[in-house]
């Protein structure tokens, strides 16, 4: 059922250093199971005319979800900005809408 995990932001922390750049750091709730499925036609032209991109879909328990607003694949470490939720009545699981972030920065 479950063929890969993600990893959700739950908290940022910033400090300063000596000279005064911000240094940004992010804890994250990880091994979160997740199904990745393939995307659709519709998916792909949905996003079109939202005016972004669908690059995967992730499902996991909803009970897992954070409102986060992007989660990490942590087979391959690339980050994917979350578009899109999907739950649908009486279930629970949600579905994530990924667009793969460029450069893969956090």
């Amino acid at each position: 059922m479950w063929d890969s995990s993600i990893s959700l932001p739950v908290k940022k922390t910033a400090t300063q250093n000596a000279d005064g750049l911000l240094n940004e750091t992010w804890e994250f709730a990880e091994g979160i199971p997740a199904s990745f499925k393939d995307t659709t036609r519709a998916d792909e032209t949905l996003a079109n005319q939202c005016g972004y991109g669908v690059d995967v879909i992730v499902e996991i328990m909803a009970c897992n979800y954070n409102q986060a607003s992007f989660f990490v694949d942590e087979a391959t470490g690339k980050v994917y900005d979350i578009r899109r939720t999907h739950q649908k009545e009486k279930s629970m699981r949600i579905e994530l809408t990924g667009e793969r972030r460029e450069h893969g920065k956090i």
